[in-house]
């Protein structure tokens, strides 16, 4: 039988009888077969999940500034809110009441009392000295004293009522908009150290964030480091000038053709395994779905004349992941990036 990289051959034979056959030298077929084994070997080899951390957790900054947020800024923001809601009613007035304001009013209504009663006294006076006292005339001067007396009062009870209502009303109004101002320059404060917390700890994170995705771009080229110097193997011997088998080769009449080669399949096979053709141009229904976490943009697609969508990345975005083939369109070798290639 020989080596399971001979292959096989087809004579046709031309109108003479000579015919050709070709050879691959022995430490060739050596090369090709430690290359199938070790392909073989990285293939029998389980998948290796990724058991890091990729996403990165708040950072003790933008929690206390979150902390900061629900625990003082809501509360004093109702707080705020009721104190300009408050109104200068009957309940509120009695607060603000002069404690003394009764005192002023009695005060003020002795005085009338007094005002009065000398009034009455001197009209006495005057009706005996006229010798009318007790008269008609007497009588109705009494009556009009009396009810301008009883105005007065009422009177003066009402200005002086006025007067302490709306003192009660200033001092409200003075320590409302007190309470304000000093409810809004403590919210502001509160708000200017959360807003420094959250972006003091957004930086930490984002740097945190950074070297979790270096750990796993790392992780991923150990990973994938068999198959890629299989791939570097199987390119070197791919452009070796030496007819490798697999080849189909044409050429006069009685010249042979190789067959398949079984080398060439199982390369094709190990060169597939994170490749995929990626090249804009190939696409169609392209739509934006997210982002990885190392930043790189993840679409939804089909492929021109396939109705199954994909999902995964445009190789004119990936240049570090991204090579071209030999029609000329872009590949990417995904075991390069955070992002797999899979049907959705």
């Amino acid at each position: 039988m020989g080596s399971i990289f001979k292959p096989s051959t087809t004579v046709v034979q031309a109108p003479s009888t000579s015919q050709t056959s070709y050879d691959i030298p022995e430490y060739f077929k050596e090369i090709q077969e430690r290359t199938l084994r070790t392909a073989e070997n990285v293939f029998s080899q389980p998948y290796t999940a990724y058991q890091g951390q990729r996403i990165a957790q708040l950072d003790p900054s933008e929690i206390q500034a979150e902390n900061i947020y629900k625990n003082q800024i809501i509360p004093q923001a109702g707080q705020l809110a009721n104190i300009a809601n408050q109104t200068y009613d009957t309940a509120t007035a009695a607060a603000y009441a002069n404690p003394y304001e009764n005192q002023v009013i009695s005060g003020a209504l002795g005085d009338l009392s007094d005002a009065y009663g000398k009034s009455r006294t001197a009209m006495d006076a005057q009706a005996i000295g006229a010798g009318a006292f007790g008269g008609e005339r007497q009588g109705i001067e009494n009556v009009l004293g009396q009810e301008r007396y009883l105005d007065s009062v009422a009177d003066t009870t009402a200005r002086l009522r006025q007067a302490g209502f709306e003192s009660g009303a200033s001092r409200f109004a003075q320590d409302r908009a007190t309470q304000l101002g000093g409810a809004t320059t403590q919210i502001g404060a509160l708000q200017s150290a959360s807003q420094g917390l959250q972006a003091f700890g957004g930086q930490a994170r984002g740097i945190q964030q950074a070297g979790l995705a270096e750990g796993y771009r790392d992780f991923i080229e150990q990973r994938e480091y068999p198959a890629g110097q299989i791939r570097q193997m199987v390119g070197a011997l791919s452009g070796a000038p030496i007819r490798s088998y697999g080849e189909e080769r044409s050429g006069s009449v009685g010249t042979p053709v190789a067959g398949p080669s079984i080398f060439g399949q199982v390369a094709g096979a190990a060169l597939a395994g994170s490749q995929f053709m990626s090249d804009i141009r190939m696409k169609e229904d392209i739509k934006l779905v997210g982002k990885s976490p190392m930043g790189i943009n993840i679409y939804n697609f089909k492929y021109l004349g396939d109705d199954k969508k994909y999902q995964g990345v445009m190789a004119h975005q990936v240049p570090q992941a991204s090579s071209v083939n030999a029609d000329g369109y872009l590949m990417v070798d995904y075991s390069k990036l955070d992002v797999d290639f899979k049907e959705v």
